[in-house]
């Protein structure tokens, strides 16, 4: 356990590293962000995403500024040894059954709340970054305490999606099972 956590928090330090020290503390926090997201996917299994049949793991979201940094974050990342693709998703009618996990940002709750009834996302990972994210139905959710990034997560949804994430990434996280806080 001690292990697998030290890798998964140096990942992320080595991550939030290549970023220039003179970046915008935005920058830093979707980088950091980014790579939860990527190891998040790389300590999962499940229906949601296999290899063998995709060509890459893609990430999507409708906020440009952390698709232009996640891309950056994650260039020459891989997950069972395809490629990470970030796409940035220009209105609610795009192709996001395409998508491995979604990130729904705070500027994009009127994007969720039309998501969440007119669009199938049951074969999606869903993390986000508002009040009420897993109440409405999303995955895991992140926060900011002590301007530090933390994660919040309800590992019920995420079965029901077909995602097993290790437990020792879940026990990194609060765990929500979606009541409204």
């Amino acid at each position: 356990m001690i292990m697998l956590r030290q890798i998964f928090i140096l990942s992320l330090i080595i991550m939030a590293f290549f970023m220039s020290g003179y970046a915008l503390a935005s920058q830093r926090e979707d980088a950091i962000k980014s790579g939860f997201i990527y190891n998040f996917a790389r300590y999962s299994q499940g229906e949601w995403f296999n290899a063998e049949l995709n060509a890459n793991y893609n990430i999507c979201s409708f906020n440009a500024p952390f698709i232009d940094v996640a891309s950056r974050t994650l260039e020459k990342r891989t997950i069972e040894n395809v490629p990470v693709v970030v796409h940035l998703l220009t209105s609610v009618f795009d192709n996001i059954k395409d998508c491995n996990t979604l990130f729904i940002s705070k500027d994009d709750v009127d994007k969720w709340s039309y998501l969440m009834t007119n669009k199938p996302l049951s074969t999606l990972m869903l993390v986000g970054e508002f009040d009420g994210f897993i109440a409405s139905g999303g995955h895991i959710n992140f926060f900011i305490v002590g301007g530090k990034v933390r994660f919040e997560v309800n590992p019920d949804k995420l079965k029901q999606a077909g995602i097993n994430m290790s437990s020792k990434v879940l026990r990194l996280g609060r765990t929500n099972k979606g009541s409204i806080q």
